[in-house]
């Protein structure tokens, strides 16, 4: 590869990476758009209707954390990515779309706080992004790793996918518990996601410090 190709192929990179924390940027501002003031009855009923916007603050808080989780895996998952192609171009877009749907998700939760539907369209969305982040992990370490910094051993692989796969297997819980009609236990899956993360960190390799060295020298 010249050295024109490798200019190309890092501004490339680069403007994927760029366009992924612009997204996240535009789905955080769609979820606050969507703490609308109420409508005040008198003088005296802000706080009646500030208590009445209790469930649209639950989704926002829990649904900012999940894409707090979600932006900061995706940091980790490409901060060693060195080389671009198409697949992995488009694998990343894969798991935008899903993303992009957490603001509708989370703003008909807000609204439909013990509906088992809503409750549920909320699971599948957050399942489908893990499960496309767990495709973006497959595409961008295939080859050994060949797009990465140090390349990726089977371990890292292994510990990469995991953690990817935590959202989807906690909202997954939700889902399995809604169809056992256990509603107010399902809310909860969510609490799964820290302690399979405290999980994954048996998994953790240690980070080939001297190959990515090489590689970023190189």
């Amino acid at each position: 590869m010249t050295n024109d190709d490798d200019q190309l192929d890092d501004r490339l990179l680069h403007r994927m990476l760029f366009f992924t924390d612009a997204v996240f940027a535009i789905v955080l501002t769609l979820l606050v758009l969507e703490l609308r003031p109420p409508e005040l009855s008198g003088p005296h009923g802000a706080a009646n209707a500030f208590a009445e916007m209790g469930s649209h603050f639950l989704a926002f808080f829990m649904s900012f954390a999940l894409i707090g989780i979600l932006w900061a895996a995706h940091m980790n998952m490409t901060r060693r990515l060195i080389h671009f192609d198409w697949p992995s171009a488009w694998a990343n877009l894969l798991f935008l779309f899903p993303v992009c749907l957490i603001p509708f998700a989370s703003a008909w939760f807000g609204k439909g706080l013990g509906v088992a539907f809503v409750w549920e369209v909320y699971c599948w969305v957050l399942v489908a992004t893990s499960a496309a982040s767990v495709v973006l992990v497959l595409v961008i370490t295939r080859g050994q790793g060949r797009l990465m910094a140090g390349g990726t051993t089977r371990r890292e692989l292994v510990y990469r996918l995991v953690r990817a796969a935590t959202p989807g297997i906690a909202f997954g819980v939700g889902l399995i518990g809604l169809a056992y009609g256990q509603l107010r236990l399902a809310y909860f899956c969510w609490a799964l996601i820290p302690i399979l993360f405290a999980s994954s960190t048996l998994l953790r390799p240690h980070e080939p410090k001297a190959e990515i060295a090489a590689a970023e020298a190189a």
